[in-house]
């Protein structure tokens, strides 16, 4: 697929230390779940840096890639760099808190620190690759 190692190249010089996947309670659109998403990374950003965010556009660096399941739903793979003044497991409890409190019609969720990038990479990109689909979400 043309622009798929590009595209992973890319992902792999990132400094990502965590990486997830959210779904929504009940069936959601491609476009309810890209608002959910934008609406996550906008209260992680303000929780991490509060008006900074919004003046200056200071943020976390994350890379989310949406995916459509059997049953027709959709839901989200992301990774994301770590805020530097939380512990792994302080900045996963930060995240998941934050999508079940502030994200409406918040469903499952599993974050976890990336053992190993390219694999979490490759899984991310798997329907980019195979499928053709552009199911990136910019945050």
């Amino acid at each position: 697929m043309k622009g798929y190692n590009e595209l992973k190249d890319w992902q792999c010089k990132k400094n990502h230390k965590v990486w997830g996947t959210l779904t929504m309670r009940s069936l959601a659109t491609k476009e309810e779940l890209t608002r959910a998403n934008k609406h996550f990374f906008n209260c992680v950003n303000r929780i991490l840096f509060g008006n900074q965010y919004k003046r200056k556009g200071t943020k976390i660096d994350a890379f989310s890639t949406l995916q459509q399941m059997a049953n027709g739903n959709w839901h989200l793979h992301f990774s994301t760099e770590k805020a530097d003044e939380y512990s792994i497991e302080e900045y996963i409890r930060l995240l998941t808190s934050i999508w079940r409190n502030k994200v409406k019609g918040s469903g499952r969720y599993e974050v976890e620190e990336i053992k190993n990038k390219e694999a979490v990479i490759t899984y991310q990109l798997h329907d980019y690759y195979k499928l053709g689909n552009d199911t990136l979400a910019l945050s």
